[in-house]
């Protein structure tokens, strides 16, 4: 059993009919959003989830054994195009996102506590425009590509006092590279 994975929602994964959901979370420059694959509003955790049904789609969230950063796709379709600008201006980059699975019964209650499948962060979006409607397709990257992006922080005084103001630990370094030290005399 996958570690974290609710042992409710864990056996009725092993029952013959299961009706799953997905449970998407986007950040955007106003606040998080929240959708999922179902339709009409859906309450979980104190959020509403607006329902996208078939104007939702979600590329495959794969997992690996090695260090394998993988990202997924979500897209939705069926935009207005007179919205264009405000759906551009919305998206904020290395914002957070996530995507969980959970089961619903045939009623509609949810089963047990979603499993998050994927976190992550939003990279570019692609939009397509056709017609009288357009899609966005937001690319979802995994915390870890940041591991493969190179540090752009300092061992300076003046780099340190950026985040730490009063922190003095840095402040003889810049000294050390002229300074002459004999070793053994």
């Amino acid at each position: 059993m996958r570690a974290n994975l609710d042992p409710t929602l864990a056996s009725a994964f092993a029952n013959n009919l299961i009706y799953p959901a997905l449970f998407i979370t986007l950040t955007f420059a106003t606040g998080p959003q929240y959708a999922w694959t179902g339709v009409g509003n859906f309450v979980m955790g104190g959020n509403t989830y607006l329902g996208v049904g078939s104007l939702g789609k979600i590329g495959v969230v794969a997992e690996t054994d090695d260090l394998n950063a993988q990202g997924t796709t979500v897209t939705l379709s069926g935009i207005d195009t007179t919205l264009l600008q405000d759906c551009i201006s919305e998206i904020q980059l290395g914002a957070p996102a996530s995507i969980a699975i959970g089961l619903l019964t045939p009623t509609g209650q949810l089963i047990g506590s979603p499993y998050t499948i994927f976190a992550g962060q939003v990279d570019a979006p692609t939009i397509t425009v056709g017609g009288d409607s357009l899609s966005i397709t937001l690319a979802l990257e995994n915390r870890m590509v940041d591991l493969s992006r190179p540090s752009l922080r300092r061992y300076t005084s003046a780099d340190q006092r950026l985040y730490y103001p009063t922190d003095s630990g840095f402040a003889f370094v810049e000294q050390l590279n002229d300074l002459a030290l004999n070793w053994g005399a």
